[in-house]
């Protein structure tokens, strides 16, 4: 099978699936990738990001994930986390989070730990990967022990999508943070492979990352620009239509989001 594949446990790795919600749409592309861990023969899986509160997704993701022993969030947005509850009834397994407010059963996540659970032979490796949210999260999946086995896949929610940008959350979201983040993955994810909360995945995470740095640079270099074409007193109106010359006018509200952030971060660094 190859995405999309709606309702199917495809495979990708020997140890991580993938069950596509049917939630399309401008921002989840074909829908939220809901990831289920575990090596083949293992008598229970882990899931990462039972996505929307959808209740034919989560009956499918049940059935194909057997049984649950642990639910895993890569960060709090809507079409990742809110089923994580009604997922907690149906399964009866703790869900664990960056941020407390999310987790029932068990306890928040850590920066660096290593999870390792009872019947499941995968073991995965937590990295705090802030920028598009504050608790965004990314998991490393291990075919063993982490540094004696094979790094299979990197799990990693918005921060790296299959295919398109990502946005940075206006709340709490970080551009300096976030391209830190991208760096950190270019390196660690050479020939590691992508398995992204929204679009395909790739066998090269360091690729995607690397679109992704090259593609803030320039946005910050088409900012500045403007803002020295325009002066410091230019509008975020003015911007926008200095860079976005033929923009859809329907992708307008994430253009005008998008320079917003980045201007905010050009006035940090003094810039």
């Amino acid at each position: 099978m190859e995405h999309p594949a709606y309702s199917q446990l495809r495979p990708v790795t020997p140890s991580a699936a993938v069950v596509l919600c049917p939630n399309p749409g401008y921002a989840s592309l074909e829908g939220t990738n809901s990831w289920v861990i575990r090596a083949p023969g293992d008598p229970r899986s882990i899931v990462i990001d039972p996505g929307p509160e959808e209740e034919g997704h989560l009956n499918v993701l049940n059935a194909r994930a057997e049984e649950v022993a642990l639910v895993l969030l890569t960060h709090r947005h809507h079409d990742h986390a809110d089923s994580a509850m009604r997922f907690r009834q149906l399964t009866g397994a703790p869900v664990r989070g960056w941020h407390p407010a999310y987790c029932r059963g068990a306890e928040k996540l850590e920066d660096g730990e290593i999870i390792q659970v009872e019947g499941v032979t995968p073991q995965i490796e937590v990295v705090h990967t802030p920028g598009h949210t504050a608790d965004s999260v990314c998991f490393f999946i291990w075919s063993g022990e982490p540094g004696n086995s094979t790094l299979e896949g990197i799990v990693t929610g918005d921060t790296i999508a299959g295919r398109h940008t990502t946005m940075i959350s206006e709340t709490d979201g970080d551009l300096g943070q976030y391209v830190e983040t991208l760096h950190m993955l270019e390196k660690r994810g050479k020939d590691v492979a992508l398995l992204p909360a929204h679009g395909p995945d790739h066998p090269d995470l360091s690729v995607l990352a690397r679109k992704y740095i090259d593609r803030r640079e320039q946005r910050l270099a088409q900012v500045k620009q403007a803002r020295e074409k325009l002066g410091k007193d230019a509008t975020l109106k003015q911007i926008v239509d200095e860079i976005y010359t033929d923009v859809d006018p329907v992708l307008r509200g994430a253009a005008e989001q998008s320079t917003r952030v980045t201007v905010r971060y050009l006035d940090e660094i003094g810039e």
